[in-house]
């Protein structure tokens, strides 16, 4: 865990001014080293996993030397604009100065080696007023960033009811980061490393409480050193019993709670008595300082109800009404839809419900109504966070399926012309309303729109057809029986 901006090739000369200016950091090595190529014996970071870990980078360093060299501390991505780091991050280590938005680029992609690394300026620096350095006491800063990152997913900070159950005792958290791998040397990783610990009680946490995970037994930090009100401890063992844990370099990154959807940022690396040692790492509490957190605009605005209404399609069945959805433009998440159906003349009104599909759409049918009966339609979407507004209404009356006329007389005509004589086709709203004709052998079907009671086919060929009148509407289509033909010259 670095307390202070410095770039790994001038670790060793600054980590006396470092501890002087602050606390004590995770700097050295302890009496038994153990040594592992990952965050203190952790895991290699997965492609595409934890993308809200982003690099604390030196521009100055960067320019001349590349994302490895000039990463200093990590972040959070908690919004498009803002980054949860350490407040003792944003401190020089051999002025003591804040630093200012200008003395570091955020970078974001899990390689600092990588060419298709990004970098984004930062506008704004905001360390916590509270923020006590000998005590480490709610040690967190917020960066805005001078551009917002909208194709990357945030990770949420945690609130207090969340809280109460992602850093319960025993609850398994990871912490994630670029920092030192080894307990011996300066072993630095160019792509992060993942490591999973356990939380502890709070009395190992600033009463000296004493705690064991995986069968390896901790000390607890005495209150002269910590304050569970403001920190959570947390340290992980391997099952050859290697303590997993932070270390320099991984200052400012994310403690992660819950998984998937529910994973939430519980805390923020922020230091420790040495790294893996028998004392456990010692994170900022998150929870004890959302409010910080939401005055900075670092805290996701909770999903809300729609405000624009589902789409409507009602398609005309006999004696129903289909009606399909689509989504409101704004919809996070549908759960439910909802028709209404209702009768003007009467004010009779039915309703039907339907599951969204995976595409987010759905649709449902009220049955029971009248043919030919114009009935009013709306709808509205719902979700977990509310209802949306109800559809503008639709007009529509059910029919029967399109019921296809027959053929009365067939009178050949010239240049390969015929011209069919037909009953009406029945059903409302028929889209489709035509005489086909197909070869009794061959392909090349030949069609005439009915018009009236009469069509006209044309290009027949002196073969043999077989005629049908075939009609279609919304709630379904048909075929007549089939006459032969004769085509003529």
């Amino acid at each position: 865990m670095k307390t202070g901006p410095w770039t790994r090739k001038g670790l060793a000369a600054l980590v006396a001014v470092a501890a002087a200016l602050v606390f004590t950091p995770a700097v050295g090595a302890q009496a038994t080293p153990t040594s592992s190529p990952r965050i203190i014996n952790g895991a290699d970071g997965a492609e595409g996993s934890y993308p809200y870990l982003v690099s604390l980078l030196q521009p100055g360093v960067y320019e001349k030397h590349g994302a490895f060299d000039a990463q200093f501390c990590a972040g959070t991505l908690t919004t498009p604009t803002t980054v949860v780091t350490a407040a003792h991050c944003m401190v020089d280590p051999r002025t003591g100065r804040f630093l200012a938005a200008d003395d570091m680029i955020v970078g974001i992609g899990p390689d600092l080696n990588s060419p298709r690394l990004r970098v984004v300026p930062v506008a704004q620096v905001t360390v916590d007023p509270d923020y006590r350095p000998r005590l480490a006491e709610n040690d967190v800063a917020v960066l805005v960033l001078g551009a917002p990152v909208t194709d990357v997913p945030v990770l949420a900070p945690v609130t207090p009811e969340e809280a109460t159950t992602l850093t319960a005792v025993g609850a398994q958290v990871r912490v994630v980061g670029w920092g030192n791998t080894s307990t011996t040397t300066k072993q630095f990783p160019a792509t992060f490393k993942v490591g999973t610990l356990i939380v502890f009680p709070d009395g190992a946490c600033g009463s000296g409480q004493e705690f064991t995970v995986g069968g390896v037994v901790f000390k607890g930090f005495g209150s002269e050193k910590a304050d569970a009100a403001f920190m959570v401890c947390a340290a992980g063992a391997t099952s050859a019993g290697r303590i997993i844990d932070a270390c320099q370099g991984d200052s400012g990154g994310p403690l992660i709670g819950g998984d998937g959807p529910a994973a939430r940022l519980v805390g923020v690396v922020s230091w420790g008595n040495d790294c893996a040692t028998s004392f456990p790492g010692v994170y900022t509490r998150v929870s004890a300082i959302r409010d910080f957190l939401q005055s900075m605009g670092a805290v996701p605005a909770p999903p809300a109800a729609p405000t624009q209404p589902p789409s409507l399609s009602v398609v005309p069945e006999p004696a129903a009404l289909r009606i399909d959805f689509t989504p409101p433009s704004d919809a996070a998440e549908v759960s439910a839809y909802a028709a209404t159906v209702v009768d003007p003349a009467t004010g009779q009104s039915w309703n039907c419900f339907a599951s969204p599909r995976k595409d987010g759409t759905g649709g449902c049918t009220v049955d029971g109504l009248v043919d030919g009966t114009s009935y009013e339609v709306t709808g509205i979407a719902g979700t977990p966070y509310g209802d949306s507004p109800a559809a503008v209404p639709v007009t529509a009356a059910p029919n029967p399926a399109a019921i296809a006329g027959r053929i009365v007389k067939v009178t050949a005509l010239s240049n390969g012309r015929a011209r069919f004589r037909v009953s009406p086709s029945l059903g409302a709203g028929l889209t489709v309303n035509t005489v086909n004709c197909r070869p009794v052998a061959g392909e090349g079907v030949r069609s005439g729109t009915i018009s009236g009671a009469t069509a006209i086919v044309r290009g027949l060929r002196p073969v043999r057809y077989v005629c049908v009148v075939h009609a279609e509407n919304a709630a379904g289509a048909s075929t007549s029986e089939p006459v032969r033909v004769t085509g003529r010259r």
